[in-house]
C-alpha cells in the first residue's frame, strides 16, 4: 500500500507567495486553483503549476466570488479551502459557507476584520471590555473623550500595517489625528475610524496555533514601536517577561481566540500588559509579518509559516509544534530584528553600509527594504520603513543589542527639493 496521499484540490482565495509551492509540497500530487483580484496576479509564484486562475474586480459582489467558486467545484470538486493573505477574507469566508468547506466562520472574520465588532464581542465574552467607538469626525472623539478622558488612540477600523494611527493627548490633536486616520484608512473596505483609550504598557505580540479548537501558544514577542504612530521598529524573541505576566498573556489570548470562535490555524495578536490586566490591541488570522515568524524558527525550530501550508491541506501540526517547543535546541537562545526609520522625505539616491552590517557578529540578516529611487515620506507606517537587521544572541538583550548595532551602520542619502542629505537609519526610539 502506497503512503503517497490522494491527490486533493486546494481552492485558494487571493495569492499568498510561497505558500501554495509549501502546500503542494506537503501534499504530493496537490491540485491548486487561484480566484484572486487583478493586482495580486503579477505577484502569484509557480503560475504554471496552478490548475486554474480566475480573476475577479476588486469591486465585484460577494455573491460573483461565491458563483466563481461553485464553477470550480463543478468541473473539479474542491477538498479544501483557504486564503493565506487578509484580502477578501468575507468572501473567503463566504465560499466556505455556500460549498461546506471547513474555513473561518464569517462570524470569526467579521470580528477580526473590524476593530470595533472585535471589541463589542470580546465584551460580551467577558474577556477585555476596553471601550470603544467608531467615529467620522470631531465630534465623535470629543464625545469619547467626555467619557474617557485624554489620552486617546485613533486608528481605521478596519486598518492594516500600522498606516492610519495616532496618539490624541487633547483637543489640539483631533484634526491631526483624523487626517492621518484618513490616509490609512483610504485603500480599506471602511472609512470608519475608531476611537478608544490609550493603553499605558508594555507591548507584545502572541504567536499562536489551533487546531480544531485547541490553542497553544508558540511564543511571546516583545514589540518596540514608535510614540506618535506606533509603527513597529523591533521586535525581540522571547520576550523577558515575569512568569506571572506571561501566563496571564496565555490566558487572556486563550479566551480571546475562544470568543472569536477560532478553531484552525496560526494567530498573531497584539496585547498591551497595562497595570490593571493583560488588553487585547487586535488579532489576525494569519502569522505575524516583520520576520517574525523567522525569528521564532531561529529559536524554537517551529515554522509557522509551514505550519499554515501543512493546515492549509488538511494536515494536524499541534503534536509536533509541541515536540519542537518541548526540545532545548542547541541554537541561538534569542533573536532580534531592528528597522531603519530614516525621518526624511524625498528621494532615495544611495543605501551605504549594507556589508559593515553583515559582518557584525550576531548579524543574521541584512534587507533593504527602500532602494533607490524610491520616496521616503517620513515614518507614515510599517511599508514605509528603510530596512532591517536581524541579529542573533545568547539573551534578548544582546540580540537586540546586535540588530540595532547593525542598523546604525546603515545610512540613506536623500535628494528633497534639489539638495541631497544623509539621514541616519535608527529612529529617536532606539
Amino acid at each position: 500500500m502506497s503512503d503517497t496521499p490522494e491527490p486533493r484540490h486546494l481552492l485558494i482565495v487571493s495569492g499568498g507567495r510561497d505558500l501554495p509551492d509549501r502546500a503542494r509540497d506537503a501534499w504530493p500530487g496537490l491540485r491548486t486553483t487561484v480566484i484572486c483580484r487583478p493586482e495580486v496576479v503579477p505577484r502569484l509564484r509557480s503560475r504554471e503549476k496552478i490548475q486554474r486562475l480566475i480573476v475577479l474586480r476588486e469591486d465585484a459582489p460577494v455573491d460573483e466570488w461565491v458563483a466563481a467558486a461553485r464553477f470550480v467545484n463543478a468541473v473539479d470538486p474542491v477538498d479544501r479551502l483557504t486564503n493565506f493573505t487578509e484580502k477578501d477574507t468575507e468572501k473567503t469566508a463566504a465560499i466556505g459557507l455556500d460549498l461546506g468547506l471547513s474555513w473561518h466562520t464569517p462570524d470569526t472574520v467579521a470580528a477580526v476584520a473590524d476593530k470595533y465588532e472585535m471589541r463589542r464581542v470580546l465584551a460580551a465574552a467577558g474577556v477585555d471590555d476596553v471601550t470603544a467607538e467608531t467615529v467620522h469626525d470631531a465630534e465623535g472623539i470629543i464625545k469619547v473623550a467626555e467619557k474617557t478622558g485624554y489620552p486617546l488612540i485613533c486608528k481605521p477600523v478596519r486598518g492594516v500595517a500600522s498606516k492610519g494611527v495616532t496618539r490624541i493627548d487633547g483637543p489640539d490633536d483631533i484634526e491631526r489625528a483624523l487626517e492621518w486616520g484618513a490616509t490609512g484608512a483610504g485603500d480599506l473596505d471602511s472609512a470608519a475610524l475608531l476611537v478608544e483609550p490609550y493603553l499605558k504598557g508594555d507591548e507584545y505580540s502572541v504567536e499562536s496555533v489551533s487546531e480544531d479548537g485547541e490553542h497553544l501558544v508558540v511564543g511571546i514577542t516583545r514589540k518596540i514601536s514608535e510614540r506618535d504612530h506606533f509603527v513597529e521598529v523591533g521586535h525581540v524573541v522571547p520576550a523577558p517577561l515575569p512568569d506571572a505576566d506571561e501566563e496571564s498573556i496565555r490566558t487572556v489570548v486563550g479566551d480571546m481566540l475562544r470568543a472569536l470562535g477560532v478553531q484552525q490555524g496560526v494567530t498573531h495578536t497584539e496585547v498591551i500588559v497595562a497595570a490593571d490586566a493583560v488588553h487585547i490591541v487586535e488579532t489576525h488570522l494569519r502569522p505575524a509579518g516583520d520576520e517574525i515568524p523567522e525569528l521564532w524558527a531561529r529559536v524554537r525550530g517551529v515554522d509557522m509559516i509551514g505550519l499554515v501550508a501543512r493546515q492549509a491541506v488538511g494536515l494536524k501540526v499541534l503534536d509536533e509544534v509541541r515536540a519542537a517547543l518541548a526540545e532545548p535546541g542547541e541554537g541561538p537562545r534569542a533573536a532580534a530584528i531592528w528597522y531603519a526609520c530614516p525621518d526624511a522625505v524625498g528621494e532615495i539616491v544611495e543605501v551605504s553600509g549594507e556589508e559593515e552590517a553583515r559582518a557584525l557578529e550576531g548579524v543574521v540578516d541584512v534587507e533593504v527594504l527602500m532602494e533607490v529611487g524610491k520616496r521616503l515620506k517620513g515614518v507614515t507606517g510599517s511599508f514605509a520603513r528603510g530596512a532591517h537587521v536581524c541579529a542573533v544572541g545568547a539573551t534578548p538583550d544582546e540580540a537586540l543589542r546586535r540588530a540595532q548595532e547593525g542598523v546604525r551602520k546603515l545610512s540613506f542619502t536623500v535628494r528633497s527639493d534639489g539638495m541631497a542629505a544623509r539621514h541616519e537609519a535608527l529612529t529617536a526610539s532606539g
